[in-house]
C-alpha cells in the first residue's frame, strides 16, 4: 500500500477523472469573454440613452445571463458530485 511521509493511505485518482474535471473547468472558463461582454453592457457610461436599443441588448443578454447560470449550475452539482466520488474513493 502506498502511503504518504504521514503513513496516510494515497487515494486512487484515474486519469480520466483528472480529465473530467479540467474538461468542466473549461466549460467554465469558456463562459469568461461572454460575461466580459455583459459587464461592459451594464457599466454606466455617459452617453445619449437609446430606450429602444437598452431594451434589445437588455432582453438579448439576460438570454446569455439565463443560459450561463444553466450552464454555471449544472457545473457546480456535476463538480460536487465528482468531489463526493473522489473523497469516497478506495485507498490504495
Amino acid at each position: 500500500m502506498n502511503t504518504t511521509k504521514n503513513k496516510q493511505p494515497i487515494k486512487e485518482i484515474s486519469h480520466q477523472d483528472i480529465y473530467s474535471i479540467v474538461d468542466l473547468w473549461e466549460r467554465l472558463k469558456s463562459w469568461e469573454e461572454v460575461l466580459i461582454v455583459l459587464e461592459k453592457f451594464f457599466e454606466g457610461d455617459s452617453r445619449p440613452l437609446n430606450k429602444q436599443l437598452i431594451v434589445r441588448r437588455y432582453y438579448a443578454y439576460s438570454q446569455v445571463f439565463t443560459l450561463f447560470y444553466l450552464d454555471f449550475s449544472q457545473s457546480i452539482q456535476e463538480m460536487e458530485s465528482q468531489l463526493v466520488e473522489l473523497r469516497q474513493r478506495k485507498k490504495v
